[in-house]
C-alpha cells in the first residue's frame, strides 16, 4: 500500500474525489495541484486505485496492487513529456479498455511545452465515457487556461506540523526519531521536503553552521573566519546558498507576521536583520547562485557575497 496513504486520504482533495465517486459523478478530468510533488503523485495513485477498484481503492486487491506496481492494463502514462510521448499517450485514449474505466495520467503537466499541451484539448473538449484524466501540476501558471477550464481542480495544501508529527508517530519509517522531528520542523508541510531531509542527516548541522555565520558576520575582520566555517568543496556552495535563501525567506515571512510552522532555530536571527536587509540578501543569494551556474570560482563567489552582505546590512541598518 502507498506509504503515505493515511495522510493523503486525510485531505480535502481526497474527500472531494471520494464524494464524486460515491455520488456517481466522476469528472472526466481532475487536475491535482500542489508544490509538494510527492503528495501530488501519491494522490494520483490513490485516485487511480479508487477509480478502478470496486472497493473504493482498498489498497489490498489485485487491481490496487497492479496500480501500485505500475502495470494495470487500463492505466496509461506518457513515455516522455515531449511531443512524441504525448501524441502516443493521446492515441491510447481511443483504444478499447479492458474494464469499465480507463485512467490517463500525466504527473508533471506543467513541464509539458504549451504547444504540446494543445494535443490534449480534443480529448478534454469531447470527453469519452469511461475515460478519466488525472493531471499532476506543481505550477498552475505553466498550464494552458483552456486545459484548466476543462478540469476539476483539487489543490493540496501543506500539511500542518501537528498532523505530520501524528502521522510519523503512528508510522515507523526506519529513521531515528530525532531526525524525523528535525525533518518535520524544517519541511514547511511538504512531504517531498520531509522525506528528502530524513535522508540527509548532514542538512541540519549545515543549517546550524549557516545560522551561526549569518549571526556572526558583522565585520570584515570576521569575514575570512566565517568563510572557513563553510566547507564549500565538491559543489557544496550551492547547498549553503539554498539554506541561506530558505532562512531569509522564513525570516521575511515572520517579519511580515505570516505564519510559518517550525524553523524555531532561525529565530535567533530575527533581531539581527530588518526587512530591507533580508530582501536584499535574497537578491544577493540569487546572484551568487547564477555565478555558480556560470562556473565562477566558489571561493570568490562566497567572499564577494559576504562582503556585499555586510554592505547591505550597514546601508539598511
Amino acid at each position: 500500500m502507498l506509504r503515505y496513504s493515511a495522510l493523503l486520504k486525510d485531505t480535502n482533495a481526497y474527500r472531494s474525489f471520494m464524494s464524486d465517486i460515491k455520488e456517481g459523478r466522476l469528472n472526466h478530468c481532475y487536475m491535482v495541484i500542489g508544490e509538494d510533488s510527492l503528495a501530488v503523485d501519491g494522490l494520483i495513485d490513490i485516485f487511480t486505485q479508487t477509480a478502478l477498484c470496486p472497493k473504493d481503492g482498498c489498497g489490498k486487491c489485485v487491481i490496487c496492487q497492479k496500480v501500485e506496481d505500475k502495470n494495470h492494463e487500463d492505466v496509461f502514462e506518457p513515455k516522455n513529456l515531449k511531443a512524441d510521448g504525448i501524441r502516443e499517450f493521446i492515441e491510447k485514449v481511443y483504444v478499447k479498455s479492458v474494464g469499465d474505466v480507463k485512467v490517463m495520467v500525466i504527473r508533471e503537466l506543467d513541464k509539458v511545452d504549451s504547444r504540446v499541451q494543445n494535443f490534449l484539448l480534443k480529448s478534454l473538449e469531447e470527453p469519452i465515457d469511461g475515460v478519466v484524466f488525472l493531471l499532476g501540476v506543481n505550477k498552475q501558471t505553466a498550464v494552458l487556461d483552456t486545459i484548466k477550464s476543462r478540469s476539476k481542480k483539487l489543490t493540496i495544501s501543506p500539511f500542518s506540523k501537528d498532523r505530520l508529527t501524528e502521522f510519523f508517530n503512528d508510522n515507523y519509517v526506519g529513521k531515528p526519531k530525532s531526525l524525523v522531528e528535525e525533518a518535520i520542523d524544517c519541511c514547511m508541510g511538504s512531504l517531498t521536503r520531509c522525506e528528502s531531509l530524513m535522508n540527509d542527516e548532514e542538512y541540519f548541522s549545515d543549517m546550524s553552521e549557516v545560522i551561526f555565520v549569518l549571526k556572526e558576520l558583522t565585520s570584515t575582520k570576521v569575514n575570512l573566519k566565517m568563510q572557513k566555517r563553510l566547507d564549500i568543496k565538491d559543489g557544496r556552495l550551492l547547498r549553503y546558498l539554498d539554506i541561506m535563501q530558505l532562512i531569509c525567506g522564513v525570516l521575511l515571512k515572520r517579519k511580515n507576521a505570516a505564519k510559518v510552522e517550525g524553523f524555531d532555530r532561525v529565530n535567533v536571527l530575527l533581531d539581527s536583520f530588518n526587512t530591507a536587509t533580508l530582501v536584499n540578501y535574497n537578491k544577493l543569494i540569487i546572484e551568487a547562485k547564477n555565478k555558480v551556474a556560470s562556473y565562477c570560482k566558489d571561493e570568490n563567489i562566497l567572499d564577494n557575497l559576504f562582503i556585499k552582505m555586510m554592505e547591505v546590512k550597514y546601508l539598511c541598518r
